[in-house]
């Protein structure tokens, strides 16, 4: 009776030590996928990661804007453009997401350097101060715009006004939306340590829902902004079918 059991006890300890094995021994790296599937109600899309990994030239960070050339598990898209921005993501964000994704929002400071009073002024005619300033029944004087705009709550901030009156100027700048920013404000280079973070309303004038893009408006921006730039491939609101499948 005993031989009858001993095939399958050898059997069992086999697997068992098989099954001991796998789990001690560390895992590889994960390789990088040949192909992703991209659920989605227009139709999925079958998106040729290793195609796009190849091409010359191109790294990681210009798709995975969050990650470095050498981080071999760049976060998931869905962690930081999630389908609906609202309190319930501003309050569990701070659990879910790697502390170097925060100065992918959170950013380390800005500063406008890049405005020049002579240039400006050189622009108007001679003493066409109000182009800027108020006129003289505000101010006698031209002055700097901190003296009047402060914290009083019934004129608007100093950004708030700076902003209005160049956009009046500036349309093609303000058009750009958050891209124009980096015309006038230059970016302090990150730190180690994730800064402090504020309110998003105190630099952004669009409204918070609007600041992360859902992620199937990024890979829309994304991945036709890089067609249209290259002249190649799907690209347009004519060209859906070209990745979406029915």
């Amino acid at each position: 009776m005993q031989k009858r059991f001993l095939p399958i006890t050898i059997l069992t300890g086999t697997l068992f030590l098989v099954a001991l094995g796998a789990y001690l021994v560390p895992a590889g790296s994960p390789e990088e996928p040949v192909r992703v599937l991209l659920a989605n109600k227009g139709g999925n899309v079958i998106f040729t990661h290793q195609t796009h990994a190849a091409m010359e030239g191109r790294t990681c960070v210009q798709c995975h804007h969050t990650s470095s050339d050498g981080d071999t598990t760049p976060p998931a898209c869905s962690d930081c453009h999630v389908k609906k921005f609202d309190d319930a993501f501003i309050a569990e964000h701070q659990n879910t997401m790697d502390e170097k994704q925060c100065v992918a929002c959170h950013h380390p400071g800005a500063s406008i350097v890049n405005f020049s009073h002579d240039d400006h002024a050189a622009d108007y005619a001679a003493g066409d101060c109000q182009a800027c300033h108020h006129d003289a029944s505000i101010e006698p004087e031209p002055q700097k715009c901190s003296n009047c705009h402060g914290n009083r709550d019934d004129i608007l901030s100093l950004k708030e006004a700076n902003h209005e009156r160049c956009a009046s100027c500036h349309e093609d700048i303000y058009a750009q939306s958050i891209k124009g920013c980096r015309t006038c404000h230059t970016r302090e280079e990150a730190q180690t340590a994730p800064p402090a973070s504020q309110p998003c309303a105190d630099c952004h004038t669009e409204p918070v829902d609007q600041l992360v893009p859902t992620t199937a408006a990024a890979f829309h921006a994304q991945c036709m902004g890089c067609h249209e730039e290259n002249t190649s491939g799907p690209y347009g609101d004519d060209a859906c079918f070209k990745c979406h499948m029915k």
